[in-house]
């Protein structure tokens, strides 16, 4: 698994968890929607090399 793939899985790992959450444990639902923004904000920054460039010209 890539690091960019491994931040999304996170990502959503945590925003699912978030939602399993009572009223009273609240604020740590807020904590792990956090954590969950900066881990796709990491898979983001990553850059995302083309696949098959060929494909549409070649030359580029």
């Amino acid at each position: 698994m890539t690091e960019r793939a491994s931040n999304i899985h996170y990502a959503k790992v945590c925003i699912a968890q978030s939602r399993h959450f009572t009223r009273r444990q609240r604020g740590f639902s807020f904590t792990l929607l956090r954590w969950a923004g900066n881990a796709r904000r990491r898979a983001m920054a990553e850059a995302v090399a083309p696949v098959q460039r060929d494909l549409f010209g070649g030359a580029a």
